[in-house]
């Protein structure tokens, strides 16, 4: 699946893509993200549902 999403932190919009967990739009996740070389905490709010690439 892929969604549009609102990353708090960094402030901006990304794309997740090829996630296995279902989400629904509205929730906020916490996932992990690689920066630099190290992990930190991010928060994604689930903004949009996208088709999967043709």
């Amino acid at each position: 699946m892929r969604y549009k999403v609102w990353d708090v932190e960094d402030n901006k919009e990304r794309i997740l893509d090829n996630c296995t967990t279902p989400l629904e739009v509205g929730t906020v996740r916490r996932v992990q993200v690689k920066k630099n070389g190290e992990k930190t905490v991010h928060h994604f709010k689930v903004v949009e549902i996208l088709p999967e690439n043709v």
